[in-house]
């Protein structure tokens, strides 16, 4: 799993923070700014977060992943596509799980996802299926990339949701990533 922080609003703590003076009548000082958006973070004042936004590029995920992604509706999103893309030397993204797996059945793990691509690839190559007819034999399990973007509210959302313990494991892993890269870059007191 790759997550590339792409493009992101500069001073983002400062700007929401000036956004939010608005509301109070408030100073527009810095320092008053940077103050103002933590305690709008820290009251549960969230809609100030949407004055900001982060564009991410996330990359070899499943695309098990990737329908977890983008199931949040406030984020946007740009899908590698299978439709238009020949799948070549596919990698998969496998749980973990499969490495606790009995030999016997991790091997048969393995050739169902070599059967399936050796089925694709004829498919394609042979030109007796178009891509996107060909590719519904791939499993679930390979891997895509989305560039996403959102306001830093809908950030906030999809980390808070997407960490937790319940969380499935490669997602969780996923929305970490973005939460450190949104703390050291884009807003550290926001996704502190």
């Amino acid at each position: 799993m790759q997550v590339e922080l792409l493009d992101y609003t500069s001073d983002a703590e400062y700007r929401i923070g000036l956004m939010a003076a608005e509301c109070y009548d408030s100073n527009k000082e810095r320092e008053a700014c940077l103050r103002r958006a933590k305690s709008c973070k820290d009251s549960g004042h969230l809609a100030t977060l949407r004055f900001a936004y982060a564009t991410l590029r996330v990359s070899d995920i499943s695309r098990v992943c990737s329908h977890q992604l983008v199931r949040h509706a406030h984020l946007s999103y740009l899908q590698r596509s299978q439709r238009y893309v020949k799948e070549e030397d596919i990698v998969y993204c496998d749980p973990i799980a499969v490495n606790t797996l009995p030999q016997n059945l991790e091997a048969w793990w393995k050739t169902l996802q070599d059967s399936s691509e050796e089925l694709y690839l004829r498919l394609v190559n042979d030109k007796v299926m178009k891509k996107e007819d060909a590719r519904f034999i791939l499993p679930q399990g390979c891997s895509t990339s989305v560039t996403v973007t959102g306001n830093l509210q809908a950030w906030f959302d999809f980390v808070n949701l997407r960490t937790g313990k319940h969380a499935q494991a490669e997602i969780r892993d996923v929305a970490l990533e973005i939460q450190k890269q949104l703390r050291e870059v884009v807003a550290p007191n926001i996704f502190a």
